[in-house]
């Protein structure tokens, strides 16, 4: 009934060299859209007026802080999804407290992340337009574009005429046989009384309504929806609305006087691969291959040199269906010298044979690999000075074997030719045991 909520439509990611480039000028004049621009820690880099008049200026503020508490825990953790996943978009409608009373006024925003051209995370644009404003007549179609809300066309009788790209992307409409069918009673949709009650107050008069649809199932998301009416009809807009689903285990796969003991940086994942447990060492490396230590209750993500984590994320897959991996990772530091890194990646196992979690243990091995390095390099200087001399001997000798050539035995007396005789025979062995012998060093090493 349900297909993968982020169609090719929904992917993106933005590159750019400067933050600078991507404020466009009518955002930053806009009074009707909220603009800003903040980084992987939250902080508020830059912001329009609009925004500025919810009570968020820029400089050294977290955007958390101008949310309700509620809205603000939302935030934070599609913060870490936009981190885990940073070709996905964000939707959210959050709740930004009045400078002037008590009522929160309700925004809705998409969040995109941005790149440098090395795929380093640089920092996150976030766009929004207040529910007010989407409560007043206005071009639906238009907004449709901007915010990337999936479209159903609905004719006066509430029955489906059509339905967007978006739409066929999260659902599959053609294979329930939407169209002519009552919104409510098609399979997606039937049974959902937050829709039934809004379509039952609905009419051509009146104004849009912003409502949740709450999924019937835990497998589906929950979808922020708007109703408007049209000329003859209704368009119903739907957007997916994430919603934390992977509440931190309170169970521990692994005892935590045990974990401690463990070399390395040990990471402990649950069945469905989000991050359970980890100790010191693993938060430390989190802060070297992420930038930051890793939050339990998500994936590990690898933003800086993602491709050199591939073999790792395809063990993990391996490991929930029961198969160990170990391997070696290499990075590129800073101070451009490479760190090394041996892994083992294998399943947590109950006594049925079913994987229950996975660890993976890391031992850093760029000391090792630095020392090796250095032995093998002092190794070559000896083998270079080894060789040397073989060289430097054959090279005379060569000469004196070419000279007792040219020499006629026959002019000498008897005496000088039993001694040549003896000269000849022992420079040719010398030569061959110089020859052995650059054989033998040859091999070394």
């Amino acid at each position: 009934m349900w297909q993968s909520p982020y169609p090719h439509p929904e992917t993106v990611l933005i590159s750019t060299k400067s933050l600078e480039h991507l404020i466009p000028d009518f955002l930053m004049e806009s009074s009707l859209f909220h603009f800003v621009i903040i980084d992987v820690e939250g902080k508020i880099l830059r912001c329009n007026g609009s925004f500025s008049k919810l009570g968020g200026p820029q400089g050294d503020t977290q955007f958390g802080d101008f949310l309700t508490p509620g809205s603000s825990a939302e935030f934070h953790y599609s913060l870490e999804l936009l981190l885990s996943a940073p070709k996905i978009r964000r939707h959210l409608m959050l709740d930004h407290p009045e400078p002037e009373g008590e009522k929160a006024a309700k925004v809705w925003w998409e969040f995109s992340v941005v790149t440098n051209p090395e795929m380093d995370l640089s920092g996150i644009i976030g766009i929004g337009v207040g529910v007010h404003f989407l409560e007043q007549e206005m071009p639906w179609d238009n907004l449709a574009d901007v915010l990337d809300f999936g479209k159903i066309t609905l004719d006066a009788e509430q029955r489906i005429l059509g339905w967007d790209g978006q739409i066929s992307g999260w659902f599959d409409p053609e294979g329930e046989n939407w169209r002519g069918s009552l919104l409510t009673a098609v399979p997606a949709f039937e049974g959902l009384e937050s829709l039934a009650e809004v379509l039952e107050h609905m009419s051509p008069q009146s104004k849009p309504k912003c409502f949740p649809l709450e999924p019937q199932t835990s497998l589906e998301p929950v979808f922020a929806a708007l109703l408007a009416s049209t000329a003859g009809g209704y368009h119903l807009f739907l957007v997916p609305k994430e919603m934390r689903t992977n509440v931190r285990s309170q169970k521990q796969l692994i005892p935590a006087r045990v974990l401690d003991t463990l070399p390395g940086a040990v990471f402990v994942l649950d069945r469905a691969g989000k991050l359970s447990q980890q100790n010191d060492e693993a938060k430390a490396l989190g802060r070297v291959w992420k930038g930051r230590a890793y939050s339990e209750g998500f994936s590990l993500t690898f933003p800086s040199q993602s491709n050199r984590f591939s073999k790792l994320l395809r063990a993990i897959e391996d490991a929930k269906r029961g198969v160990s991996h170990e391997m070696e990772i290499r990075m590129l530091m800073p101070e451009q010298e490479f760190g090394f890194w041996s892994v083992v990646v294998r399943p947590i196992s109950l006594e049925t044979g079913l994987a229950e979690g996975i660890f993976i243990q890391v031992i850093n091995m760029s000391d090792v690999k630095a020392e090796l390095f250095r032995v093998n390099r002092e190794n070559e200087r000896l083998r270079d000075l080894a060789l040397s001399p073989s060289h430097i001997l054959r090279g005379p000798l060569s000469s004196m074997i070419g000279l007792l050539e040219l020499i006629d035995a026959k002019q000498l007396d008897a005496e000088n030719q039993k001694l040549f005789g003896y000269l000849k025979p022992l420079t040719k062995e010398l030569d061959e045991i110089i020859r052995q012998q650059a054989k033998k060093i040859s091999t070394f090493g």
